[in-house]
């Protein structure tokens, strides 16, 4: 399924409402065929990338304009519905800064100030879309992890422990760590990933210089079995 967002929707007015046009296109039935079919939206500013849980796709956005209205946007896959969720002023108010993961099955944000050094941060999580229930617990970390506009969280691991790590490479050689943060111990460790450019002749030989950015995927797992 190839789901449009706003900034690839087109904008209709119908009696004088505007009204947001997605487009979804659907690979299935074992055939290299694509179904496509249409539905509206009230106008939205969409803020964050998009995460899929349990068949919904979550993003932040503003509605109906930049700055008001902070919500989560629900777009159910099975049956193609969309829907606003109300959401905390801090899950959306960093637009581009906020983190949306997947925690313990269940949509969550990180939010934390990203212009200040990074050593806490408050976890909501959606106990209940239909009635729009959040939880909030805030956490110290036992040290700071820099400036927090560098730092993101990728989600959690199977142990539930939340995943912390730079966006980029240093711009010099230096080791690179991925940091767990255990919420029910209140504790971290860090892991160093060697081999991601923390030598000078890797650098050289692939050619990274400047800002290089990190992507971690949590719970990715390679095989070379043959499929």
């Amino acid at each position: 399924m190839v789901f449009g967002d706003e900034n690839k929707a087109k904008t209709k007015k119908i009696e004088d409402i505007d009204i947001l046009v997605y487009e979804v296109l659907t690979l299935g039935g074992g055939e290299s065929s694509w179904t496509r079919n249409t539905f509206t939206s009230p106008p939205h500013f969409t803020v964050t990338n998009s995460i899929c849980i349990n068949g919904f796709v979550y993003y932040a956005a503003w509605t109906p304009t930049r700055t008001t209205n902070p919500v989560i946007v629900c777009f159910d896959v099975r049956y193609e519905r969309l829907s606003f969720i109300k959401a905390p002023m801090a899950v959306v108010c960093w637009e581009g800064e906020s983190i949306l993961i997947k925690y313990k099955g269940k949509l969550a944000s990180i939010a934390r100030h990203p212009h200040a050094d990074f050593h806490s941060f408050d976890l909501w999580i959606l106990e209940d879309a239909t009635t729009h229930d959040w939880s909030q617990q805030t956490f110290e970390l036992p040290f700071s992890l820099g400036m927090g506009r560098n730092i993101t969280s990728p989600g959690s691991n199977k142990a539930g422990e939340i995943i912390f790590a730079p966006k980029r490479l240093s711009n010099d050689v230096q080791p690179y760590y991925i940091f767990y943060y255990n919420v029910d111990r209140k504790d971290m460790r860090r892991v160093r990933l060697l081999g991601i450019a923390d030598d000078e002749e890797f650098r050289r030989r692939y050619r990274i210089a400047g800002q290089s950015y990190v992507s971690i995927s949590p719970e990715h797992v390679e095989t070379i079995a043959s499929i």
